[in-house]
C-alpha cells in the first residue's frame, strides 16, 4: 500500500461520513445497497472480520444504478437457481440476506473468491450461498440448470475475445424461460483499454500497450459479441446510465487509480451529482453503462 494511501487511513471514517451525508437527500440508484453494505461492514467488523471495502465504499461510482437495475429485473420465487458469474460480492449478500434463493457465486481468481468465502461465512443468509471457483468460459454446469444467470460488469473484461465465448455459455446454462441480466460499460465508439499491471491476474500475457482491462461496447460490438453469440432471446428490459460531461470519469479514475479509498469514499456524491439515465448509447456525453435483460425463449 503506498504511504500516502496509509497516511490517509485515519480520516477515511470522517470522508466516508462527509461525503455520505452530502449525498444523503439526493436521488440516484442504488442507494439502498449502499446502506446495507456499512450495516455488514460494520457487523463484520464486530465478528473480528474488517472489510475495508465495506467499511468505506462499499458500492463503487456505477455500480449504484448496476445494482439497482439487476435487482429490479429480478422476479423472485422460492427456491430458484442463479448463478452469478463473478459479480462484486455485495450483490448477492444482499440477495441471500434477503431471499429464500439457491445462489451460486463462481469466480476463477482463488484469491478473490476465498475473501468472498470468508465475508460469507460470517454472515447470516435466508438464502443458501455457495461459491465455486470456475471460468466462466467453460462452466461445468449442465445445460438449462438455473432460473437466473447474472453478471455485473465482468464480460467486458474477458480477455483474448472471449466475452462472445462466455455468452454461449451462459446462454447454455440458462433453462427456458430464464433470464440472462448483465451489465457492462458503453459509449459511442468501441474502446478497448489497457493497464500497466495485470489487475485481475488472470491474463498475464503483457502487450504492447499494456495488459487488457476492458472493452467498453458501442451499439454495433454489443450486438456483434454479444447478442449475436446466442439465439432465440427476447429482450426484456434496457437502461443506459452515464457521466454528463465528457471527462469527469477519466479525470476520477485517474484520482482513485491514485488515491484508492480517499477517493472512492466520494462515490455516492458523485453519482448523484455527475450522471443521469439516458435513452440510447448516441446520446451519451462520454462514458457509461448499459443494464440488459434477455429472456430465453426456447
Amino acid at each position: 500500500m503506498k504511504l500516502t494511501r496509509i497516511l490517509s487511513l485515519p480520516f477515511l471514517p470522517f470522508k466516508t461520513y462527509y461525503y455520505w451525508r452530502k449525498a444523503e437527500n439526493a436521488f440516484f440508484p442504488g442507494k439502498y445497497f449502499a446502506e446495507y453494505g456499512f450495516n455488514i461492514g460494520f457487523k463484520l467488523l464486530r465478528r473480528g472480520k474488517i472489510s475495508f471495502k465495506l467499511l468505506f465504499n462499499p458500492v463503487s461510482i456505477v455500480r449504484y444504478f448496476e445494482f439497482d437495475f439487476v435487482n429490479s429485473n429480478l422476479n423472485f420465487e422460492n427456491k430458484q437457481a442463479i448463478l452469478d458469474i463473478s459479480s462484486p460480492y455485495l450483490f448477492g449478500f444482499y440477495m441471500c440476506k434477503n431471499k429464500d434463493v439457491s445462489y451460486t457465486y463462481i469466480n476463477p481468481d482463488k484469491r478473490d473468491l476465498n475473501n468472498v468465502q470468508s465475508l460469507a461465512d460470517k454472515l447470516d443468509f435466508r438464502g443458501n450461498y455457495n461459491t465455486a471457483c470456475v471460468d466462466a468460459r467453460s462452466l461445468t454446469y449442465a445445460e438449462c440448470t438455473f432460473d437466473v444467470v447474472l453478471s455485473i460488469s465482468v464480460i467486458e473484461h474477458v480477455h483474448n475475445g472471449d466475452d462472445s465465448s462466455v455468452m454461449k455459455e451462459l446462454w447454455r446454462v440458462l433453462k427456458p424461460g430464464g433470464e440472462l441480466i448483465l451489465t457492462f460499460p458503453v459509449k459511442g465508439v468501441y474502446e478497448e483499454e489497457f493497464r500497466d499491471d495485470d489487475i485481475y491476474k488472470l491474463d498475464g500475457v503483457k502487450r504492447e500497450k499494456g495488459y487488457f482491462f476492458q472493452r467498453i461496447y458501442d451499439e454495433e460490438n454489443i450486438i456483434k459479441r454479444l447478442l449475436s453469440s446466442i439465439s432465440d432471446f427476447e429482450i426484456i428490459d434496457k437502461k443506459i446510465f452515464g457521466e454528463t460531461s465528457s471527462d469527469f470519469y477519466d479525470e476520477y479514475k485517474k484520482r482513485w487509480i491514485k488515491n484508492g479509498y480517499s477517493e472512492t469514499v466520494k462515490d455516492a456524491y458523485y453519482i448523484s451529482k455527475n450522471f443521469r439515465y439516458f435513452n440510447s448509447i448516441s446520446e451519451l456525453k462520454g462514458i457509461g453503462v448499459m443494464g440488459l435483460t434477455l429472456k430465453k425463449v426456447k
